[in-house]
């Protein structure tokens, strides 16, 4: 785009952004055809189709093949923290307190590997040391929003169905509370960043859309770390919410 087309295609880009951020078009609802942009902002349909292309690749819409452009509709995920953590003491999966009854998919693989540096540090065991490793896919309405890989000395599980990728009713810290390791106490780090491609490929992220990495401790009774959490979330799918007493 370049000269006063791409000058008149910048302002069509920007009030097309403001009109999906202020909900003059509102979530689901069609928008104008490239050809009614472009009589609107006075740029030639080729160069409208590539303002909705942008806004494509931006994440602001969703494109139908012979239906048109939609702004993208997805209820935020709201993340409640550290309350979110009880949901295993009623047997409940940790998400059910995220999503209720939205539909759920996720994608479990289970397996041994070397304890990164990081990884290491907060099991207090060397790096390189053999741990489990648990990852998951989660994905909320057929959309994918988060991966998380959670790490585990061998010794503390490995006779437990914390090895399986269904460990039953109230998961892994239902079965930690079993062998008398239930988590009581947790610390969160967070930092918003832009994704890898992996992560990219795996959350099937639109161009410019960031992630917040989520790294969980839980510790027992004793204080003594039994799980490790490194999360990746879509931002533009979660909304964070966190509790502490003062």
């Amino acid at each position: 785009m370049q000269g006063k087309q791409g000058s008149a295609a910048a302002t069509a880009a920007e009030a097309l952004r403001r009109r999906i951020l202020d909900g003059t078009y509102s979530p689901g609802q069609r928008l104008p055809s490239a050809t009614a942009i472009g009589n609107e902002f006075g740029i030639d349909r080729g160069t409208a189709a590539r303002v909705l292309a942008q806004l494509r690749e931006t994440g602001f819409i969703i494109t139908k093949p012979g239906s048109g452009s939609f702004v993208r509709t997805f209820e935020p995920i709201r993340r409640s923290f550290p309350s979110r953590l009880a949901a295993w003491r009623e047997g409940q999966a940790i998400q059910d307190a995220d999503t209720g009854k939205r539909a759920r998919m996720v994608e479990v693989t289970v397996g041994e590997v070397p304890a990164s540096e990081a990884v290491a540090a907060e099991l207090s065991i060397g790096t390189g040391a053999p741990v489990l490793r648990r990852s998951r896919r989660f994905a909320v309405d057929d959309r994918p929003v988060q991966l998380a890989d959670s790490f585990y000395l061998l010794d503390l599980v490995r006779s437990t169905p914390v090895v399986y990728t269904d460990t039953g009713p109230g998961g892994v810290y239902a079965r930690l509370d079993e062998i008398g390791h239930a988590p009581v106490r947790f610390t969160e780090r967070l930092r918003a960043r832009m994704p890898l491609p992996t992560e990219t490929e795996a959350l099937e992220l639109p161009g410019g859309t960031p992630v917040i990495a989520i790294t969980r401790a839980a510790f027992d009774s004793e204080d003594r770390c039994v799980e490790v959490t490194e999360m990746v979330l879509d931002a533009s799918a979660y909304e964070l919410e966190y509790h502490a007493a003062i």
